[in-house]
């Protein structure tokens, strides 16, 4: 071989080693597979959008698979894979689930790089909206309220109630159902949202009150949608999206969204994920338009907020925009509550197993002694006005309500009536 030969095929082959090649795009698996708590209606409709988006801009025919459970349940499996799990992304969820797994180092750090995602805060009005690390991520926001029936308060010319206090009048007694929060997370929000804004004592007074008023607790929040829709109560406590959902189908129905009522649901990257690629270019995608209106369309609440809530009649986002005051998006929904504080996740976390055994045992078991003790109460205030004695007595009886001891407080109430009949 002749020298000159022989230096090219030397210089190329140091160069081969000195300049870096161009870096290659991933090799996009085929599957991708969540594991979550999401409504079906929010599945398909992702599902048939990202399987396209694959199709068209990563070249690669996936199919989405989804593990579905309840939330905790989902957590609970994750801790139990161990680093070795059985799907990609945890997809839903409040963000103390996602967090306790970050925590326990089972999920994997990954910045989404759309727009739409790099475009969030970390924090709004107090409550986080995205993790430092980048290990959990927001999927959508997610209301609670009292949801109500348009047509029963009419036919009883009532007024749409417009907070939580008109609740308490006694115009709507058994005209309100409600779950219990050992049953129901959406219920345990609700009930926190009262004791965080009030206060402990003034808070399980109110529920007390409140609880004189429901015709019956039931079993699952998704009864409390159904009779409210039916017209067989006027007014529940529930969530947005089942109330959006329902409206969209014809039923006269709409939510008050209390604005300490509103939480993030995450979804996050699970570490040692078998499909790891597929999943960043999922995450990647669930921050664009395309991706949050297919959420918006089955009455999902999109996290970023230049996705504006609006649609055609009878459409969820329609139903969603009305229950939101007309608002563009959440957050400019959220601005119009000057001073409030939204919801306090780890409070309710730690107080939890508390609550729901408190209104278990002190509301739902006792409930028929606390309405007679209560509407003896009632009852007895009209006697009594203007006397001063008397009134002091069922100050007494009003406050032993509301530490749950109904028997003294409906013994202190015709203490009170009996004083004024002497």
């Amino acid at each position: 071989m002749k020298k000159p030969v022989v230096l090219a095929i030397l210089v190329l082959f140091i160069l081969s080693l000195t300049v870096p090649l161009a870096k290659s795009a991933p090799e996009y698996e085929t599957k991708l597979i969540l594991i979550t708590p999401s409504r079906s209606d929010l599945l398909e409709a992702i599902k048939a959008k990202f399987e396209a988006y694959a199709k068209e801009n990563l070249s690669v025919n996936v199919e989405m698979e989804f593990i579905k459970a309840g939330s905790p349940e989902c957590m609970n499996r994750i801790i139990a894979w161990n680093g070795k799990p059985e799907a990609d992304i945890f997809f839903g969820g409040d963000l103390t689930f996602h967090q306790k797994l970050k925590e326990k180092g089972l999920l994997e750090a990954y910045e989404p790089k759309t727009e739409g995602y790099q475009s969030l805060p970390f924090e709004f009005m107090g409550v986080r909206i995205k993790d430092k690390d980048h290990m959990w991520h927001p999927k959508l926001w997610w209301g609670h309220g009292f949801v109500y029936n348009k047509e029963v308060i009419k036919r009883l010319d009532l007024e749409i109630p417009k907070s939580w206090d008109e609740l308490l009048d006694p115009k709507w007694r058994d005209l309100i159902v409600m779950c219990t929060p050992s049953r129901s997370s959406s219920t345990t929000i609700n009930v926190m949202i009262v004791l965080q804004d009030k206060g402990w004592d003034e808070g399980w007074g109110y529920w007390r009150r409140l609880a004189a008023n429901v015709g019956t607790f039931v079993q699952r929040s998704h009864d409390v949608h159904e009779l409210v829709d039916k017209g067989e109560y006027a007014v529940g406590f529930g969530y947005h999206l089942a109330a959006i959902v329902d409206a969209t189908k014809g039923f006269p129905v709409s939510i008050y969204l209390d604005p300490r009522g509103f939480i993030v649901s995450g979804v996050s990257l699970l570490k040692g994920a078998p499909h790891p690629n597929i999943a960043k270019a999922f995450l990647d995608w669930w921050y664009t338009p395309e991706a949050q209106e297919a959420a918006l369309s089955v009455g999902g609440i999109p996290v970023i907020p230049n996705i504006k809530i609006e649609g055609p009649p009878g459409s969820p986002a329609a139903a969603l925009r009305e229950a939101l005051g007309d608002k563009d998006n959440i957050y400019e929904y959220l601005k119009t509550f000057k001073g409030a504080t939204l919801y306090n996740s780890t409070f309710a976390e730690e107080h939890y197993k508390e609550v729901a055994k408190t209104f278990d045992e002190s509301i739902v078991a006792k409930h028929s002694e606390l309405k007679d003790a209560w509407f003896t109460i009632l009852d007895v205030e009209k006697l009594v006005k203007g006397n001063t004695q008397a009134e002091a007595v069922l100050s007494e009886a009003i406050a032993a309500f509301d530490k749950g001891d109904y028997a003294k407080a409906k013994s202190l109430a015709l203490e009170a009536k009996q004083m004024v009949s002497e």
